[in-house]
C-alpha cells in the first residue's frame, strides 16, 4: 500500500506542474517502485528525466525507506533542465548527463528509458550482469533497441485495469485504461524469471478482461 499510495500522491504532484504532458502513469511508477524493492536496486538511471517526476518518485521513496540509491540521469532538454532542480525534491544527489554518450565506465542495477537516446544501441555498456531495465510507456523502437541488444532476455509489456484517474493530464481520457511499460531482464536470475512469469500470467489475464470489457 505505501508504495502505490507514493506513485498516487507523486503523480498527482507532477499533474500540476507545466510540462506534465508525457509524465509517467501512477501505475508505471508504482511498478517501478516494486521493481527496486523486490531487486533491490541501489544503482539506477535513468535515460530522459524530463521534468522529474520518475527521479523524484524515486528519491523520495528512498530518504524515506533508507535504500541507499544512487541515481544518475540524462537529459538535454532546456526547459526540463530548468524545471528539475525546482521539481527533484533531492536534486542534490542526482547525477546528471546531457545524454548518455557522456557516461563512461559506470554500470547500473536498474535502468530507465523514458525518452529516446541514440547511444541506446549501446546500453550493454551500461549494464551489470542481471540489470533490470524499464521502458516507460509504449516505446517499441526502443523496446526493439534493448531485446536486439540483450537476446536472451525476459520481455514482457506490464499493464493495468485501471483507468486514467479524473486529475490526470487533460491529454488523458479517463475513459481510457492508464499506461504501463515494457519490462526487460536483460540477464535473468532464477527470482526474475519468477517474477517475469508471473507478469505474464497477470498481462495474459488483464488484456482478456479488457477484450470481454469492450464486447
Amino acid at each position: 500500500m505505501e508504495i502505490k499510495k507514493n506513485a498516487v500522491e507523486n503523480y498527482k504532484f507532477f499533474c500540476s506542474l507545466e510540462g506534465s504532458d508525457y509524465i509517467a502513469t501512477p501505475f508505471a511508477l508504482e511498478v517501478i517502485l516494486r521493481l527496486i524493492t523486490t531487486f533491490k536496486s541501489k544503482r539506477i538511471l535513468e535515460i530522459g528525466m524530463g521534468i522529474g517526476c520518475v527521479a523524484d518518485t524515486i528519491l523520495k521513496y528512498n530518504d524515506k525507506n533508507k535504500l541507499e540509491i544512487e541515481y544518475s540521469g540524462t537529459e538535454k532538454n532546456d526547459f526540463c533542465l530548468k524545471a528539475l532542480p525546482i521539481n527533484v525534491a533531492f536534486f542534490k544527489d542526482v547525477i546528471l548527463y546531457s545524454e548518455l554518450k557522456e557516461i563512461k565506465n559506470e554500470k547500473f542495477d536498474f535502468i530507465i528509458i523514458d525518452g529516446s537516446d541514440e547511444a541506446l544501441m549501446n546500453i550493454k555498456e551500461y549494464c551489470n550482469k542481471h540489470t533490470v531495465l524499464f521502458i516507460e510507456g509504449d516505446r517499441q523502437i526502443q523496446v526493439q533497441t534493448v531485446v536486439k541488444v540483450f537476446p536472451k532476455s525476459l520481455y514482457v509489456n506490464v499493464i493495468t485495469l485501471e483507468k486514467n484517474p479524473p486529475y490526470a493530464h487533460e491529454g488523458r481520457d479517463i475513459n481510457s485504461y492508464i499506461g504501463g511499460g515494457q519490462l526487460i531482464f536483460a540477464n535473468p536470475t532464477f527470482q526474475m524469471k519468477i517474477y517475469w512469469f508471473k507478469e505474464k500470467v497477470k498481462t495474459f489475464i488483464k488484456r482478456k478482461i479488457r477484450k470481454f470489457k469492450r464486447k
